[in-house]
């Protein structure tokens, strides 16, 4: 079946467009579960980034987010009212500020992370052994994908 699929252009469009509708469909999803208060998914997003890589730049984590600097600062605002996340100045720019979690922006960040994959982990309950070897499977394919369309 690889055969055919590698040298039909059509069921690659095709592929594209499946994996195009599932995934809007699956965010849409994912957007809809249950968060703690106050905690968004873009908010849930970005404090990830800045778990992972802060202390980052406003410019760097708009640029992650794919969104513009001017609604990432607005978002980092809200997160520094909130006591999630403090600015500091960069030491190597003058005139730069790097945006850290802070010990509450961490612990909402790992209070919705687990809560969220909780929720995930219920619904692969209802799933057979194969599907979810298929669904182990996929996640490796997506990550190639994602590394391929990067560059």
């Amino acid at each position: 079946m690889t055969d055919s699929i590698s040298s039909d252009s059509g069921s690659r469009s095709e592929i594209a467009a499946l994996l195009q509708e599932q995934f809007s469909r699956l965010t849409r999803r994912l957007r809809t579960l249950e968060l703690p208060n106050g905690m968004t998914p873009e908010r849930l997003s970005a404090l990830s980034v800045i778990e992972k890589r802060g202390p980052i730049s406003v410019t760097a984590l708009a640029e992650n987010e794919l969104v513009r600097p001017a609604t990432m600062s607005r978002m980092v605002t809200a997160l520094v009212e909130e006591g999630l996340v403090k600015r500091t100045g960069d030491k190597n720019d003058g005139r730069g500020v790097l945006v850290s979690a802070t010990p509450k922006g961490r612990r909402a960040f790992q209070r919705a992370q687990e809560q969220r994959l909780s929720h995930f982990a219920e619904v692969l309950e209802s799933l057979s052994d194969e599907q979810l070897v298929a669904m182990r499977n996929l996640t490796s394919a997506l990550e190639r994908l994602t590394v391929s369309i990067q560059k």
